[in-house]
């Protein structure tokens, strides 16, 4: 009976220091995930956090509106190089960029919505951002659907839950360590951090996109004739907000493979369908000034941060006189006239 009670005794004091020590190291993972906080999950910011790795960005964004509390004056959506946009060229204007690497029209919608629902205050302004790419019939790199990151972020406990990942916590060790990457957020504007790249390197990424942009996005290209129903229901869904709609720019080198490709007579339709939907476009996609500077691009067709503050400038209707040669603002008055002289110069170079 005294053998019994000693095992007894034995077996609870293991399985006494078996639990202290698996909630002591959940306890560790939660406490160093939460204060690194690599998903955006909670509001606390410090010297140690503020810039934080880009693991997923539609995920860590998401987080970032639905648990942040904060309120925003308007709405800037897009693909990764709507991202590259800065915070202070808004000013005083307060933005939420939700723009996301490899972003679909058909996305929109389920974002717009989410940040109307959540934003405290409704904004007047949804700066929309568009890619030539996005009217393609073959959507290459697209994402899971919008359905998706909010289910997984909405719920009140995942913050929580996602302290205790083991794969967040890699990400935290990296950011404890210091260590740099080519992206990052800043966690206070949204901003993306850009490292700058050697020529070299530029070089090389300008290459490697200019022959997948040959071979897929070009090369395999069939007009989406749903593209302009899309951007129609977007509109017409909110007819309280202003759009303010531009095509994103991208390097002269991409924009004469998209001639060399056969692709300008849907580049024609596109902007076509993009006056029709919201009467009016700031087209940055052409040859001039700013697209014709390979500097002005870290690869093919993502500007660097500093680069886009013209076209944070114009389309918030506060240009200086230097940006004059950046861009032009179509509307259906001038649409034919704009396409005349597109052609001209694009096909000219």
């Amino acid at each position: 009976m005294r053998i019994q009670m000693t095992h007894n005794i034995v077996y609870k004091k293991y399985l006494f220091v078996f639990i202290a020590s698996l909630s002591g190291l959940l306890i560790t993972v939660a406490a160093v995930n939460i204060y690194f906080d690599p998903l955006m999950c909670f509001r606390t910011v410090s010297a140690s956090n503020r810039l934080t790795p880009i693991i997923d960005n539609r995920l860590q964004k998401t987080n970032r509106l639905l648990h942040s509390g904060e309120t925003f004056d308007a709405l800037l959506i897009g693909s990764s190089r709507v991202e590259q946009f800065r915070q202070q060229d808004f000013a005083p204007l307060k933005v939420f960029n939700y723009s996301m690497a490899s972003f679909y029209p058909d996305e929109a919608e389920d974002y717009i919505k989410l940040f109307l629902r959540v934003n405290k205050r409704k904004p007047s302004i949804i700066f929309l951002g568009l890619d030539f790419y996005g009217s393609n019939l073959h959507a290459y790199e697209h994402a899971k659907p919008p359905s998706y990151y909010i289910d997984t972020c909405s719920p009140y406990l995942y913050p929580f839950k996602s302290a205790l990942s083991r794969d967040m916590l890699k990400y935290s060790f990296r950011m404890a360590r210091g260590q740099h990457q080519t992206f990052r957020y800043d966690r206070v504007t949204l901003d993306k951090i850009t490292n700058v790249l050697s020529p070299q390197e530029s070089s090389e990424r300008r290459k490697k996109q200019l022959g997948i942009y040959a071979s897929t996005h070009y090369g395999d290209y069939i007009y989406n004739n749903n593209y302009a129903a899309m951007l129609q229901r977007l509109k017409a869904g909110n007819p309280e907000l202003q759009f303010v709609v531009f095509t994103t720019p991208v390097s002269k080198e991409l924009l004469s493979l998209l001639v060399k490709t056969g692709r300008f007579a849907d580049y024609e339709r596109w902007l076509k369908d993009i006056v029709d939907s919201f009467g009016s476009v700031y087209n940055f996609m052409i040859i001039d000034q700013l697209t014709s500077e390979t500097g002005n691009f870290l690869d093919a067709h993502h500007l660097y941060p500093e680069r886009t503050a013209p076209l944070a400038r114009i389309i918030t209707d506060r240009p200086i006189r230097q940006d004059q040669e950046v861009g032009q603002l179509i509307t259906r008055e001038n649409l034919a006239a704009h396409l005349v002289a597109i052609r001209r110069i694009m096909t000219t170079y």
